[in-house]
């Protein structure tokens, strides 16, 4: 983004928190029934595009000169690489974005009540959040105009946004269910927790970083719906009977409870309200509700970005992200370009919930047949016992009417996807990190499933070694968010047992060929919402 775009970016951020829109989207994150359909389910992937693509809607609606803001994608997986190859240390210091997001540091430690729960942190104050306002309720001097952040300065690079660890979480699981549960666990949650402060907490969307570290969890959903269910345009029907694309689960009605399954054709549930009373339809609230008007609002309406009627975005995308793109993870897919009928489907016929047959094109099974031990087991041990940096919209129009409605996607004349613009250029800690993932690869064998869980293990010893330890949640943290330890603290901890094992016996000279050994580990403290060996 030039500085320019960043500018206007963060006009729209600070416009919104003044009009009172911006915290309506803290209201629904935290309103009871829109976050079980938001967290702890395999519908968190959807329903956060969903959430993404009405935010963005706002900021638009905010003046014409932000007619056709997008949200920019924290590309983590970049900081992970600079950390790795010894460009910088801590996540804020590796990651641009999160000074230019109001910075890591404030005056100083303050309690602020971010719709009704209490959070401390150092409240940071440069813009936009100078423009910050706690709550519906509050206005001019009642403003907090700071907000509470972490030591985004001292934290750890988590291990799961490495590239190694990020690509087996996208392309290991056979369909959306898998991937959306494996990602919420993964790199989302360790972002989440490393930041601590708001971002630890369901308040987390009133941190602008929060919106950016979502766009970012999207655009490896593009990445896996590209690869995994193909570039053509599906109708409603199909996307509901794609076995890849839909895979449902039960729905959270408790916190020990299920419910029946969701079905493709649900409305996705987003409801405002003040410390979460007196709830009301998200479409129908006086200040945001025009926001919701003509964007896909049904499930499986919004497994394809691209095909969201006038709300339809793709990515602009580069270096290692642009790569996973282009190959897939390395591993061989199928072409799924076949021509379909346009989608113009108004009332959906039910499909199958859960269904029990993959079509023979869109199957994984011929790639990780046998291969699959690592990430079968790696998944039931996380589930809980019970530069180019922006979306592209292919249309800047914002919406105007306040009436809750079923919406499908609006009828195209076109069967094609908007294209993801990519750029293969890669910077000097990409080139690195390519340089020991291409060799080392090429010396196991070359690509296959496990060859990619074992680089996955490697990367996970080698930051537990090497780069300050595996963070570990706060037990507070692990209760809100559904979730028992990292994924590579699962990892590290099945290696040291000996339940699992890196094949590469040589891994660590190789790495450190590579890299050094930068910080080796010696002792564990406990800072924000993780605790770190360091």
């Amino acid at each position: 983004m030039s500085t320019a775009e960043k500018s206007t970016y963060k006009g729209a951020l600070a416009a919104a928190m003044d009009t009172g829109a911006y915290i309506k989207f803290v209201e629904i994150h935290t309103e009871m029934k829109s976050e079980m359909e938001a967290h702890k389910q395999c519908m968190f992937i959807y329903w956060h595009r969903l959430f993404l693509v009405v935010f963005e809607n706002m900021l638009r609606g905010q003046g014409p000169e932000y007619a056709c803001v997008t949200i920019p994608y924290f590309n983590w997986m970049e900081a992970s690489n600079k950390a790795l190859t010894g460009e910088c240390k801590s996540l804020g210091d590796c990651s641009p974005i999160m000074k230019e997001l109001g910075g890591l540091t404030g005056d100083s430690q303050k309690t602020v009540a971010i719709n009704g729960k209490n959070i401390t942190g150092t409240c940071v104050a440069e813009p936009p959040l100078n423009h910050f306002c706690q709550s519906s309720s509050k206005t001019g001097a009642a403003c907090t105009r700071c907000l509470p952040r972490g030591k985004w300065g001292s934290a750890k690079v988590p291990a799961s946004i490495s590239y190694a660890s990020v690509i087996g979480q996208v392309f290991n699981g056979t369909n959306i269910e898998k991937v959306s549960r494996t990602v919420e666990r993964g790199c989302h949650a360790d972002i989440h927790a490393t930041l601590g402060s708001t971002m630890a907490r369901f308040q987390s969307p009133a941190d602008p970083i929060f919106w950016s570290h979502h766009a970012m969890l999207d655009a490896l959903l593009t990445i896996f719906h590209k690869c995994r269910v193909g570039t053509r345009r599906m109708t409603f029907e199909e996307k509901a009977a794609d076995p890849v694309a839909w895979a449902s689960c039960n729905r959270r009605v408790g916190k020990t409870t299920t419910g029946p399954v969701f079905k493709p054709s649900d409305v996705v549930t987003m409801r405002t309200g003040e410390n979460g009373s007196n709830p009301m339809e998200a479409s129908e609230d006086p200040v945001i509700g025009r926001y919701f008007k003509g964007v896909p609002n049904r499930f499986a309406d919004l497994m394809d970005g691209s095909d969201l009627g006038s709300s339809s975005y793709t990515y602009e995308i580069n270096g290692l992200l642009a790569l996973m793109y282009n190959t897939c993870g390395g591993m061989a897919v199928k072409d799924h370009t076949t021509r379909a009928p346009v989608a113009t489907t108004i009332s959906p016929v039910a499909a199958p919930n859960v269904p029990t047959s993959a079509l023979s094109d869109r199957s994984q099974e011929d790639q990780v047949t046998g291969n699959r031990s690592f990430f079968d087991w790696l998944f039931g041990r996380i589930l809980p016992k019970e530069s180019r940096v922006r979306r592209r919209l292919s249309s800047c129009r914002t919406s105007t009417t306040t009436k809750k409605e079923t919406i499908p996607p609006a009828p195209t004349s076109s069967n094609h996807r908007a294209p993801v613009v990519i750029a293969l250029n890669l910077t000097r800690s990409e080139k690195r990190v390519m340089n020991w993932y291409n060799d080392t690869m090429a010396a196991n064998g070359g690509q296959s499933m496990e060859n990619i869980a074992d680089m996955e293990r490697q990367v996970c010893m080698f930051h537990d070694q090497c780069l300050g330890g595996i963070i570990d949640y706060s037990d507070e943290f692990k209760a809100l968010w559904g979730v028992q330890e990292p994924r590579c603290r699962t990892i590290v901890s099945a290696i040291t047992s000996g339940e699992q094992k890196i094949v590469d016996a040589a891994w660590k000279e190789k790495m450190e060929a590579h890299f050094g050994c930068p910080h080796p580990v010696n002792k564990t403290v406990v800072t924000n919402d993780a605790k770190q060996s360091v």
